[in-house]
């Protein structure tokens, strides 16, 4: 076989027709595309169900989107779950209690990307569409400590990623750092506003996002 510099000076090279060029490549196209159906239905055919839950398929803005595997961890039986008063960090030295009835601040629901309670952390990243469905569960515990939950439902996968990543903007711009991951994690620090201890979790699951928030005043970190 002629190596490539004969190919490139001594023996001429007979190009075919730029028509037939592309009529070759989208017949190969097809038959890639033919050839990937197939597998992915015997795949789906052996195993059920099951075997579609990695596909890409097409979100509501057009882009694609990964189908979630498993249940949605954030809900039981329709029910949003919020955790025990008793699951809270450091509940055997602070004592949380669920706080009932109506929030007596509104920053205490607040969507994201907003963080901390009260005005701790009073400025965020981004003005940013609030989620379908929010719910929030605020708790109180020993020397003015505070926490909250909330569990947040999105249109879509990109916009609760787009409330996550302006989120993790906020509460670094508060002061508080990244511990773990990125942007679903832990974060924890300082206030810059208030010098309030805030420790915060940030989960996902689809186009859900679940936030807790742990928030201590010098009076409660210092004990």
């Amino acid at each position: 076989m002629a190596d490539i510099e004969e190919l490139l000076t001594d023996t001429p090279v007979r190009l075919a027709p730029a028509a037939a060029i592309r009529a070759r490549g989208d017949r190969r196209r097809t038959g890639r595309r033919v050839a990937v159906a197939v597998v992915a239905v015997a795949a789906a055919g052996a195993v059920g169900l099951g075997a579609w839950a990695g596909l890409v398929v097409p979100d509501e803005s057009g882009g694609t989107d990964v189908a979630t595997v498993g249940p949605n961890p954030f809900l039981s039986d329709g029910v949003v779950q919020t955790p025990d008063p008793s699951e809270l960090p450091g509940h055997e030295v602070l004592r949380w209690k669920t706080v009932h009835g109506e929030p007596q601040d509104e920053a205490d629901v607040a969507p994201l990307p907003r963080a901390g309670l009260g005005d701790t952390c009073a400025l965020w990243s981004a003005d940013l569409d609030g989620p379908d469905m929010q719910y929030t569960q605020v708790y109180v515990g020993k020397d003015g400590a505070r926490a909250r939950y909330r569990v947040s439902e999105y249109g879509t996968r990109a916009e609760a990623a787009e409330a996550r990543e302006q989120l993790d903007v906020t509460l670094v711009g508060c002061g508080v750092k990244r511990a773990v991951g990125e942007p679903d994690g832990e974060y924890t620090g300082v206030t810059r506003d208030t010098g309030d201890q805030l420790n915060v979790t940030v989960t996902s699951w689809g186009a859900w996002v679940a936030v807790e928030e742990v928030q201590l005043s010098d009076e409660s970190w210092d004990n």
